[in-house]
């Protein structure tokens, strides 16, 4: 009885903790203390059980000891204690019994951040009838989280609820989460998270295929027709064009995409520090401040405008490449020992369309941004790859 009622209030401090996500700092942290404590208390305790936890924490020992070995540890407590958290996120979830209560937590603290969200919008949009969800410096002051990282949350929270409609029984309930999942997709296109938003219009049109099983002929008809439906949709969010930088013409949105898209600055400025002599291309760099340090000194030296030039030393942009700022800074070592975790997942959710798909998007998320530098990112890293592994085993 004792047992059943601790794993209950573990599976009921997670699925908090996953609520608390989109709307606080400090709040998962404390209640990731938490789940530690009553772990301690469970009898059928998950320890490196499993290929996918133990390829974790050869990782993250891997990029600690080289950290401890070049006395670099401590200056860099803040990117290596989120690796920790990863590292804790990713046994503790093989102790959840009760995946459903966790998911329903999550889908709740997604909607309810939406719902705050969209009061802000509201009273925006009321007082200068636009939405200035293009590339402007309102869109934070008007959403929660990050918008590429609250687009991804959205993402998760829309194919845990196809999941979970399955099991569902009340009818209530299962119109409830509908209505869920219609908020949290018109959230999407109304903040424009880009990559979120087009990886859900993939996640949409292949579910419906595959759900109304249409032949062969009749699934690249479809595909076309919502395509060309969707095209049309998008068209008319200015939003959008502006986010995609579409100009008339091809050559003026290839020249206006290179001048404000970050990426082509900062992708250039990270192959200049692969291709130094100086550069370990096994180890990475001996420092991982380094790699900022390199980034700074390429900005300034590169970008002629003197106002992006201070915007980009100001914020000090990262890799935006979680792939490229590990191989900077453990090498192709490094790199290979995170891919194993990605292909590993990958090759386990071989026979699960939902969980291929968020693996997916995971690496493509990845390839545009830093998540393990951000609290965030670590948190959904740690908890959403093993959710669909347990999702995954629970199916054969």
């Amino acid at each position: 009885m004792i047992v059943k009622k601790i794993d209950n209030l573990f599976d009921i401090v997670f699925s908090v903790l996953l609520l608390s996500l989109p709307i606080s700092v400090a709040i998962p942290n404390i209640l990731l203390g938490v789940l530690f404590l009553i772990f301690l208390f469970k009898k059928d305790k998950v320890i490196l059980s499993n290929t996918y936890s133990k390829l974790v924490v050869i990782y993250v020992l891997y990029i600690i000891f080289k950290a401890t070995f070049f006395n670099t540890f401590l200056e860099n407590f803040n990117i290596y204690k989120q690796l920790l958290v990863i590292l804790a996120l990713s046994f503790l979830f093989f102790n959840v019994k009760n995946v459903t209560l966790v998911i329903k937590g999550y889908i709740l603290g997604v909607s309810f951040a939406i719902i705050l969200s969209f009061f802000k919008i509201l009273k925006f949009y009321l007082s200068f009838k636009a939405l200035p969800f293009g590339n402007t410096a309102e869109v934070q002051d008007l959403i929660l989280i990050h918008r590429p990282y609250f687009g991804f949350m959205c993402l998760i929270a829309i194919v845990l609820i196809d999941i979970l409609f399955l099991k569902l029984k009340l009818k209530a309930e299962k119109i409830t989460y509908l209505v869920l999942a219609f908020l949290i997709a018109v959230f999407l296109y109304v903040i424009v998270a880009r990559l979120a938003l087009f990886l859900l219009v993939i996640y949409l049109v292949i579910r419906s295929i595959t759900y109304l099983k249409f032949s062969r002929t009749k699934s690249v008809l479809g595909f076309i027709t919502i395509v060309v439906l969707i095209t049309i949709f998008f068209s008319k969010n200015k939003n959008l064009k502006d986010r995609l930088h579409i100009e008339n013409s091809y050559s003026q949105t290839i020249k206006v995409l290179k001048n404000q898209e970050p990426r082509f600055v900062i992708w250039d400025c990270v192959f200049n520090q692969i291709n130094d002599s100086k550069f370990n291309f096994y180890f990475g760099h001996n420092n991982r401040n380094t790699i900022q340090d390199n980034l700074n000194k390429c900005y300034k030296d590169n970008i002629d405008n003197i106002s992006k030039r201070d915007y980009y030393l100001k914020t000090a942009f990262n890799t935006h490449n979680q792939f490229l700022d590990i191989f900077l800074e453990g090498g192709i070592v490094g790199l290979t020992l995170m891919l194993s975790i990605l292909f590993f997942s990958l090759y386990t959710f071989k026979d699960s369309f939902n969980s291929i798909f968020v693996i997916c998007s995971f690496v493509l998320f990845l390839m545009v941004e830093n998540l393990f530098h951000r609290q965030l990112g670590v948190y959904l890293f740690g908890v959403f790859i093993p959710l669909f592994h347990k999702i995954t085993k629970e199916k054969k």
